[in-house]
């Protein structure tokens, strides 16, 4: 049995892996990582993987409550059958990695994966295993949080979004919505136009029904795809 772990911008999530299937995923929010001991300190397991893009303080929280040494995942040039063309592999983000990885497991053609959280990452996957790369951009909280505190008169809850927004903020709502799914819609126009034909899409992250809602192409939700792509690394190692 192994605790895989990934310590997203907002939450520290968990699940236990016995190399067939995961348990529930569970959560807790950063302000509250003191309790980690507690949900672990019982825990039958002969490995610990975990993935970390918040703080040093975060990390270290996670290592000091881990029934074992943590072994701290990164992006690497190649692993699982992906090869990964990022220039800087050392500076690129483990989340993105792992949902990449986790995407390979889960789909054999050319696979765009959009993860929406505090961030979102954009992720593009060809069939043949090759990572080429992706975006990243403020996510949906962050791009109101960014119009409230930089302007006068937009500190204000955001409202629906419509295709013709009357109203602030309506206005707030939409414009962030078109901006995420637009990011995504070019992606994927990118991908189909090099690739002849329009790639599977893959959603992740608080926000992905957010997206889905608007986007004008199918698109499937996976909860949790980084924790899948550590189970592949597990079970890969």
């Amino acid at each position: 049995m192994k605790l895989l772990v990934d310590a997203g911008n907002s939450r520290v999530k968990w699940a236990l892996w016995d190399g067939t299937a995961l348990s529930p995923v569970q959560a807790l929010p950063h302000a509250d990582l003191g309790q980690l001991a507690a949900y672990w300190q019982d825990l039958a397991v002969d490995a610990v993987l975990a993935a970390n893009v918040a703080s040093s303080s975060v990390r270290a929280a996670i290592s000091e409550a881990a029934p074992l040494p943590v072994q701290w995942q990164r992006a690497v040039p190649a692993a699982l059958g992906v090869r990964n063309h990022y220039r800087q592999v050392a500076e690129q983000g483990a989340d993105r990695w792992l949902a990449v990885l986790g995407a390979r497991q889960l789909c054999t053609g050319d696979v765009v994966i959009a993860s929406a959280g505090t961030a979102l990452t954009i992720e593009v996957l060809t069939a043949e295993g090759d990572y080429l790369g992706g975006d990243i951009l403020p996510g949906y909280r962050l791009m109101l949080q960014a119009l409230a505190q930089n302007t006068a008169q937009l500190d204000r809850a955001a409202g629906q979004v419509c295709d013709f927004p009357q109203g602030t903020e309506d206005a707030l709502a939409t414009g962030v919505v078109d901006a995420l799914c637009g990011a995504v819609e070019r992606m994927v126009r990118r991908l189909a136009a090099q690739r002849g034909h329009a790639p599977q899409v893959l959603l992740t992250g608080g926000d992905a029904a957010l997206l889905l809602a608007h986007l004008p192409f199918d698109a499937r939700i996976v909860d949790n795809l980084v924790i899948y792509g550590l189970a592949n690394v597990a079970n890969g190692s």
